[in-house]
């Protein structure tokens, strides 16, 4: 019975990060499946509650408490206020005048311009809290080691699907959702800029799987096997972001390419003086991925970016969205909301089919929505994060340290993609995002456990549950 708890417990956090992956790889569908993901999360949430005992360090706590702080301002936005407060807020005394002309004078109003979209954006924090604390909560070697390769493989499979996607344009049961870009490789997403930027997180964890190999190379037959199934796998995820023709990919690429070696070359006791030569393979499998995908006739044409400055380019929905947050900077206009404020302020001349669902630029958007209250807290995250991953990289190497270099590589991405789209707005990457940020924070072992003095110096307590 032991022995089953310890294997559930290393399949739990990789079965979840599949579901949210098979559920939530758009943000405009799909609402039934995340409703489902989103029950399953709760449940899991609570157990860990209940069951898990002495996880919640000062350290895990950090990140919790930006969760917390994410829902306390949603929850204020949903506060109902007297509408003499309300109505002295840009934007509000039109909404109020509205409602009056509808026969409606409500005693109370809320902040939000959108209090049903507010209200299902927290819900939406679920299943990211979950899937941290299913890192956190679990053992280090039952759950943190096992996402090593469960992610690169997760990647390998979406990268799989979108190529079948391309060689078979005719099949739509190939495609998870109906708002999709047929013929693009999106994998298991509605946007193919999202599958680059999720082929991009697995790529530092093909690195830890390289350290791993590095650490124990002894030169045999199963080594040699191992590494050609690292260089398999690595392989495939270029090849993944070079089809899906993200200009962000290609500009992220080089970055993220190198913050993997960096990861695959982590000083660690290694077994063997036998060296790997880790950089100039990875050379090599970035080369021939480029040379298969710039020359195969199938994906010619894919990922064009258009530098026009029309009124649905990126430039253009910038610029209503900087016009929207110069007038509701003080409180922001509701998380969830930025859809329906935007088409007030579109000029209705350039109005068009094309539906502007959300800025691609997550940081103004936020901005919009949240005004100075979330302005405070993401600078605040943004200098949490920096400061704990330059404190990672400036480490000497130990066990774990390859591991939560790459998780802290991994969440450099969408950090990056927000600037040109809004890729932590899909369940999926903010999930994923969320493990990553949980091996960044999570003690690798128990007290009593023959923690290393290094391990003790740098906080590592008792966490986990016995399972």
């Amino acid at each position: 019975m032991g022995g089953l708890r310890q294997t559930g417990a290393r399949v739990l956090p990789a079965a979840f990060l599949l579901l949210v992956f098979l559920t939530g790889g758009a943000t405009l569908e799909g609402d039934v499946a995340k409703a489902v993901t989103g029950a399953v999360s709760g449940v899991l949430l609570a157990g860990l509650c209940l069951f898990s005992k002495g996880w919640m360090k000062p350290r895990v706590l950090v990140p919790l408490a930006f969760a917390a702080g994410f829902v306390a301002l949603g929850l204020a936005q949903l506060v109902p206020l007297p509408p003499e407060l309300i109505t002295a807020l840009p934007g509000r005394q039109t909404a109020y005048l509205g409602l009056e002309a509808l026969g409606q004078s409500p005693e109370r109003l809320a902040l939000s311009l959108a209090p049903e979209a507010t209200a299902i954006s927290l819900l939406a924090v679920l299943a990211p809290l979950c899937g941290f604390a299913l890192v956190a909560g679990l053992r280090w070697s039952r759950s943190a080691q096992a996402l090593s390769w469960m992610i690169p493989a997760l990647g390998v499979a979406s990268a799989g699907l979108g190529f079948a996607q391309v060689v078979f344009t005719g099949v739509p049961e190939l495609y998870f959702y109906d708002f999709t870009a047929v013929g693009s490789p999106t994998g298991f997403f509605s946007n193919p800029n999202h599958q680059a930027s999720f082929l991009l997180m697995c790529l530092p964890f093909v690195g830890v799987l390289a350290a791993d190999l590095r650490r124990d190379w002894e030169g045999g037959d199963a080594d040699v096997a191992r590494a050609v199934g690292v260089g398999v796998l690595g392989f495939i995820l270029l090849f993944g972001v070079l089809a899906a023709g993200s200009a962000a990919g290609y500009l992220m690429l080089a970055p993220v390419a190198l913050l993997s070696v960096s990861v695959a070359l982590t000083r660690r006791q290694s077994k063997s003086r036998r060296r790997v030569p880790v950089i100039l393979i990875g050379a090599v499998l970035l080369a021939v991925a480029a040379a298969s995908v710039f020359s195969s006739p199938r994906l010619s044409g894919l990922g064009q970016t258009s530098s026009d400055d029309g009124p649905t380019t990126r430039a253009g929905m910038n610029r209503v969205g900087a016009g929207i947050l110069a007038e509701h900077w003080q409180a922001g206009t509701g998380l969830g909301s930025y859809s329906d404020v935007y088409s007030l302020y579109e000029d209705p001349e350039t109005v068009s089919q094309i539906y502007i669902a959300h800025a691609h630029n997550d940081y103004l958007e936020w901005l919009v929505e949240t005004g100075l209250a979330g302005a405070a807290l993401l600078a605040a995250f943004l200098l949490w994060w920096l400061a704990r991953a330059a404190g990672l990289w400036a480490r000497a190497g130990d066990d774990a340290l390859s591991l939560r270099r790459a998780a802290s590589a991994a969440c450099l991405v969408p950090l990056l993609h927000s600037l040109v789209d809004y890729p932590l707005r899909t369940p999926a990457l903010l999930t994923l995002a969320a493990m990553c940020l949980a091996l960044m924070v999570v003690p690798q072992r128990r007290a009593g456990d023959g923690a290393p003095p290094r391990a003790a110096e740098d906080g590592e307590g008792p966490r986990g549950i016995e399972l």
